[in-house]
């Protein structure tokens, strides 16, 4: 008893304590994100076309009005519908990509109420300051706030606590001071202890800050539109290759009915009949062997090298970046295999 009751007795007191100090205690931390939710409930746009839902908001950015979200929220998603909690439409005009940033905003063209922007957040904000992401997880058309903490502030990005989920590009807020400080963004999870399985996977929530988006791409769409499905072609061929390269490494050959991306096939079908000779030696093997690694080894560079001399975009020359490094991976692999020799 002597060891339980010093325990219990901390327990009472802190009761206590949040009996008679709310501000301690999480109850008044749910005041105030109640209150903010309640005052910017108008200034939050779901952000719909078919495909699906996120989330945007509108703010004031200088002294002008703009809603934001996402780039990736809105790239291939022509004629995107926003409009408010009560379901009313609203209008927008010139839209225009941050360099730098996954974060575009749309010009304000409707009488909606808008949210303020902190400046300078690395001496406005500090590191353990409470913050709420507000969104519409799910794109179920409900506001739901994140309660967290702000845990690192870097040039462009902001990192939080705040437990939003993929597709919630709603507003990262300064409790204290009620201002935007970033755009809920994206989330990284990591293996503690890499493949062995051992530890929980840690993840990461992240935003880009209004105030760093000091430089502004004027979009438009059509062009827009174009860089994204390029993009998006590029990493289908990405995902096709490591799962060719999977293969091989598995069984030591290829199925070539188990692909179907055309630059991958067509190599394929030619190493296939020049296989099917009835009088195949090995020489003609290695030939086989060397036209095919060849074709790979040019299929994993030919498309963003293509790509490299067309992207205007800074976003999607970004994500061109970090595909191009998987592909240099790509490349290495099939140029170690060409040179070693077939069995």
């Amino acid at each position: 008893m002597t060891c339980v009751l010093p325990r219990l007795a901390a327990v009472l007191l802190a009761l206590t304590a949040c009996i008679f100090s709310p501000r301690l205690c999480a109850a008044g931390t749910d005041e105030q994100v109640a209150e903010l939710v309640k005052n910017y409930s108008g200034s939050l746009v779901f952000v719909e076309d078919k495909g699906g839902a996120g989330s945007g908001f509108a703010c004031m950015f200088g002294a002008q009005k703009f809603v934001f979200t996402n780039q990736h929220v809105v790239a291939g998603h022509p004629g995107v519908k926003l409009t408010l909690l009560d379901q009313s439409a609203i209008k927008v005009g010139q839209a225009a990509a941050a360099v730098g940033h996954d974060i575009m905003s749309l010009a304000l063209l409707s009488d909606t109420k808008t949210m303020d922007m902190m400046l300078e957040v690395e001496k406005n904000a500090a590191i353990g300051d409470d913050v709420v992401v507000l969104g519409n997880p799910d794109g179920a058309r409900v506001i739901k706030p994140f309660v967290g903490k702000l845990v690192g502030i870097g040039p462009n990005l902001v990192e939080v606590t705040a437990e939003f989920v993929p597709g919630n590009s709603g507003p990262i807020v300064h409790l204290k001071s009620g201002k935007v400080i970033g755009v809920a963004t994206y989330l990284t999870v990591r293996d503690a202890d890499g493949l062995s399985g051992r530890g929980a996977p840690k993840v990461r929530r992240f935003g880009y800050r209004l105030d760093s988006a000091k430089q502004w791409q004027p979009v438009v769409w059509a062009a827009y539109n174009e860089e994204f499905a390029t993009i998006e072609r590029i990493k289908e061929t990405t995902h096709d290759l490591g799962a060719l390269i999977r293969e091989m490494a598995r069984t030591g050959g290829v199925n070539a009915s188990r692909h179907k991306n055309p630059a991958i096939r067509k190599p394929l079908d030619k190493f296939d009949e020049a296989l099917s000779g009835r009088s195949l030696v090995k020489t003609d093997r290695a030939h086989a062997v060397k036209e095919f690694m060849t074709a790979m080894r040019a299929v994993s560079q030919s498309d963003p090298e293509q790509a490299n001399a067309r992207l205007r975009y800074d976003f999607f020359r970004k994500e061109l970046a970090e595909e191009q490094q998987v592909r240099a991976q790509f490349y290495k692999i099939f140029d170690e295999m060409l040179k070693s020799p077939a069995k």
